[in-house]
């Protein structure tokens, strides 16, 4: 298999865990504040 092959493959992984792990973060993030107003509420 060729280097050029090897780098599309890389950067595709690279591309798709970030993406993956960027809406994992903002899920988090959305999760926290969606608790943190419940709190407020609650009060």
């Amino acid at each position: 298999m060729p280097d050029g092959e090897w780098v599309k493959v890389d950067s595709s992984d690279v591309h798709s865990y970030y993406s993956h792990g960027s809406t994992i973060i903002s899920g988090k993030l959305i999760r926290f504040r969606i608790g943190s107003s419940l709190k407020t509420i609650r009060h």
